[in-house]
């Protein structure tokens, strides 16, 4: 064991003189300046909410909007809110989403423009009465580099089965339409 002290003593006299290499020895995890890997932020970890699936590598972007599909729950037939509870027309259907916004200036995340996409080819849009028991956002300005997590809900009329979601984010600067959506599949 000594030996490996040695050694560490001596490289982190060496990196003394160093200055660069100081994050060699600082024991901090992540990746050194030098080590051409991009450092990363550790997220803490949220659990998995009642009946939802955690969804992984599900991402698509619509211009400066990034969105990834965290959770995904279908099948509930009411909810509470603070100071309401819901009963669906059919279902409703949860989508938990990430928005990040990649590029330089303000972008807004406009919730009723979001739709719901069914395997009869239909597309739905977020339900208003559960959006608001639950306390989502209608619309949400989203900085520059900024991220954002919330949930979409949706009254899913009988027994169709989800097939994905659109997402739209906001014109960039100059853009003269509205982008495309981000088409996502859905578990």
């Amino acid at each position: 064991m000594r030996p490996v002290i040695a050694r560490l003593v001596a490289a982190c006299a060496a990196a003394a003189l160093a200055p660069s290499a100081l994050t060699a020895c600082s024991g901090a995890s992540g990746s050194s300046p030098g080590s051409g890997a991009t450092p990363t932020y550790e997220l803490p970890a949220e659990r998995v909410r009642d009946g939802e699936r955690a969804v992984r590598g599900r991402t698509g972007r619509s211009a400066d909007l990034e969105f990834t599909v965290l959770g995904y729950r279908d099948g509930i037939r009411e909810i509470l809110g603070t100071h309401a509870g819901m009963v669906p027309k059919g279902r409703y259907a949860r989508v938990r989403i990430l928005v990040v916004n990649r590029g330089r200036d303000i972008q807004v995340f406009d919730t009723w423009k979001q739709v719901l996409l069914t395997a009869d080819g239909r597309a739905h849009v977020p339900d208003v009465n559960a959006t608001m028991v639950k306390r989502q956002p209608e619309r949400l300005s989203v900085g520059a580099a900024m991220r954002a997590e919330f949930d979409l809900w949706y009254d899913v009329p009988g027994t169709t089965p989800v097939r994905g979601i659109r997402l739209f984010g906001w014109p960039t600067v100059g853009a003269v339409s509205d982008p495309p959506g981000a088409e996502i599949r859905l578990p």
